[in-house]
């Protein structure tokens, strides 16, 4: 499954796609706590390395980053990353993208 979503972060950031990615962050990959698994946990420093925008949010600021990374996208800037940050492995009650 990583093997696939680099892949199309790859392919969509060499077509400039205006498509927003949003990874929920809940502090775990699997059931290891993410400074287990991973040497920078923090999951938005994967934009630069494919030249995509990004930012590391919590749930206030969704809709107000969502806004101006679908707006980034529609001027033909790219994709965009969004890390949303969850309080718990248990959070139930996600933001969902706005129409």
């Amino acid at each position: 499954m990583a093997e696939g979503f680099h892949r199309q972060l790859n392919t969509d950031a060499l077509a400039h796609a205006p498509i927003v990615y949003i990874v929920h962050n809940q502090g775990f990959a699997g059931r290891v706590p993410l400074p287990m698994a991973f040497a920078n946990p923090c999951l938005v420093d994967l934009a630069p390395a494919y030249r995509l925008r990004g930012a590391r949010i919590t749930r206030e600021q969704y809709a107000e980053v969502l806004v101006r990374a679908e707006k980034l996208c529609a001027e033909g800037h790219g994709p965009f990353f969004i890390e949303l940050l969850l309080e718990t492995s248990y959070d139930t009650n996600l933001p969902t993208p706005l129409a």
